[in-house]
């Protein structure tokens, strides 16, 4: 993952860094990256860090096959004073504790698997899909489609399911937090926080009408 991580920024106008205690990994990637630079070392060693002048970056992702060297490496280099930090944690139920310990972002490839697949079953038009505490809620960013229910009525007025919140609009440029009079215009983009039990009531809130086909 770091190897194609490197690769996708090779070329782009950045100072790019990719560390591995593998010699012969190393060796791999010097030929396959013409722009970045390629360490060799332990991304938990601290002394490595700052003299690799880990205090100083924007950014360290951490994507080794060992959570718990990742969340070592985030963790040293924040203290460091790098700006950003993102970090790769397989464990689902390492989750709550790592991202309540001062990290960034926190990816899970499970995680985002199951947003990928969850943003093609959905119905209504899905733009992005995110699960939450553990995969019992979901953060889903929709389209409002002309003729669907939640258009055109005040919000005070539309079914919402329970278990469901509009957390934002985004029409345009701006940014509209909903109150009981906003009225959702089609083609505005919707944040929505809903509870996984709710989201079937919640995706018929979404769909295009039968009548819009008559």
């Amino acid at each position: 993952m770091g190897a194609a991580i490197a690769a996708s920024l090779d070329g782009r106008k950045l100072n790019v860094k990719i560390m591995d205690s593998d010699g012969e990994r190393c060796k791999q990637l010097a030929v396959m990256l013409k722009n970045v630079i390629v360490i060799r070392g332990d991304g938990t060693d601290r002394d490595l860090l700052r003299e690799e002048n880990a205090g100083n970056l924007d950014m360290i992702i951490a994507v080794t096959g060992d959570e718990e060297s990742n969340v070592l490496i985030s963790l040293l280099a924040k203290d460091l004073g790098t700006e950003r930090t993102i970090t790769r944690v397989s464990k689902l139920s390492y989750m709550p504790v790592v991202c309540s310990i001062g990290l960034d972002t926190v990816i899970n490839p499970r995680m985002t698997a199951v947003r990928a697949i969850l943003q093609y079953i959905r119905r209504g038009k899905i733009i992005s899909v995110a699960p939450l505490r553990e995969e019992n809620a979901e953060a889903i960013e929709a389209e409002a489609l002309e003729t669907s229910d939640i258009v055109n009525t005040p919000l005070s007025q539309v079914k919402f399911p329970k278990g469901a919140i509009l957390g934002a609009i985004v029409r345009g440029d701006k940014i509209i937090i909903p109150k009981g009079e906003t009225v959702v215009m089609p083609k505005d983009r919707l944040i929505i926080f809903a509870m996984q039990q709710v989201v079937p009531q919640l995706e018929d809130l979404l769909t295009v009408k039968l009548e819009y086909f008559a």
